[in-house]
């Protein structure tokens, strides 16, 4: 028997810094469509540099999790100094 869809999602672990860091990092370097890229490598096709993260979520979480995937907003630069001048 096929567990319902709401209850296969709950059961994926959530994802650590070094998993997001990852998927960061390829969105970076692919621009926009790093999801259709990442997907296509997931289905043997060509730049092959998902590496072992990436093909851990793919055998995990799996194509359609990437789809639905949104990559965490990045948070605004802090500043150092706290307002202080320092010269």
């Amino acid at each position: 028997m096929q567990r319902p869809k709401n209850q296969q999602l709950a059961t994926r672990p959530k994802l650590d810094g070094e998993q997001v860091a990852a998927l960061q990092a390829y969105a970076a370097r692919h621009g926009r469509r790093w999801k259709s890229i990442l997907n296509n490598v997931w289905m043997g096709g060509a730049p092959y540099d998902d590496g072992g993260i990436l093909r851990r979520f793919r055998n995990t979480h799996g194509p359609s999790w990437l789809q639905r995937y949104r990559l965490p907003k990045a948070l605004p630069p802090v500043d150092d100094n706290d307002g202080r001048d320092v010269g």
